[in-house]
């Protein structure tokens, strides 16, 4: 127990440390500027794939209010109403193909962002003499970062579907069980997003970094990431709501809103991501790059003074 206890309390310290020396703010406010252009055709590329199975309006009424219980309903409503500008079918075919390949490259977008951000912590990047790779490396990351967007989307459906078991579930046990069905159903409710964001951590934390991360540290370190987001995004909705930022730039405070909210998100995100890498290093030695990636280390020389160095011929 004790040793348990040390081991973590070392991983914690050396996790704020390298989020502190990795510049994790700086990634999170690029997260939060790439967002903006990505969330809209996004969440229409969700929106297309949902309703192949639910009604337009029971998926846009459950974006409005997931959007709206985090940056508040005036964010949530400007941010469909940009959705319902989005307009990719065009009368000719060509500009249908260019208006869909517009919006997979601008929704993927902040993957990529985000991927770049984790290899950072991760410390890993893409050899750069790799040849003839490069091409299919950007078009593989493209490819994942759409195949998570598809994710979100099924996440989304199963997400529906077990709210519509917990609430059939919930009438079938007051009628057997009385009171004590309340807090079952409510613990059900409060289990099932920890769960849905455990989940989009793992992939994110598995396939987005040019790095092999055995799925134990993986689970382990997108659980820990899915607590600390549940628990700070109660935070980070109280301080949107009690400050007049949004106010302060009248029409555009609904984009602010979204980018505040963004940001600290994603360094909480990224913060998770420290956390893993940290913990599995000091499990297993070190993360291994995949096999295109090369392993990037960072070091610190210290010049003595009036020693000059001769450029490089």
């Amino acid at each position: 127990m004790g040793s348990s206890i040390k081991f973590y309390w070392e991983v914690l310290k050396g996790s704020f440390s390298k989020f502190s020396d990795s510049d994790v703010m700086t990634q999170s406010a690029a997260l939060s500027y790439y967002t903006i252009f990505s969330l809209p055709p996004m969440l229409l590329v969700i929106l297309k794939t949902t309703t192949q199975f639910y009604s337009e309006t029971q998926i846009k009424e459950t974006i409005f209010n997931e959007i709206g219980g985090l940056v508040g309903r005036d964010g949530a409503q400007a941010m469909l109403g940009t959705l319902d500008k989005l307009n990719i079918f065009q009368s000719t075919w060509w500009a249908t193909v260019v208006g869909i390949g517009v919006l997979v490259f601008t929704a993927t977008t902040v993957f990529i962002t985000m991927q770049n951000a984790l290899n950072l912590i991760f410390e890993v990047k893409p050899a750069e003499n790799t040849k003839g790779l490069g091409l299919l490396k950007m078009l593989r990351d493209r490819v994942i970062s759409f195949a998570l967007i598809l994710s979100i989307a099924f996440i989304l459906l199963v997400s529906l579907v077990v709210d519509a078991l917990i609430s059939s579930l919930g009438f079938f046990l007051d009628e057997h069980l009385g009171y004590i069905s309340t807090t079952l159903v409510a613990f059900l409710s409060l289990l099932l997003p920890i769960a849905i964001i455990t989940l989009l951590f793992a992939m994110l934390f598995k396939f987005l970094p040019d790095a092999k991360l055995a799925w134990r540290d993986t689970w382990f370190g997108a659980f820990i990431t899915a607590l600390l987001f549940s628990f700070g995004k109660y935070l980070i909705g109280f301080y949107i709501g009690n400050s007049s930022t949004a106010s302060l730039y009248d029409a555009a405070g609904s984009v602010l809103v979204v980018m505040i909210w963004v940001y600290y998100a994603s360094a909480i995100l990224l913060f998770g991501a420290t956390f893993t890498f940290v913990r599995a290093k000091q499990l297993n030695g070190r993360v291994k790059p995949e096999d295109y990636a090369v392993r990037v280390k960072q070091t610190e020389f210290k010049m003595e003074q009036g020693t000059d160095v001769a450029p490089a011929k």
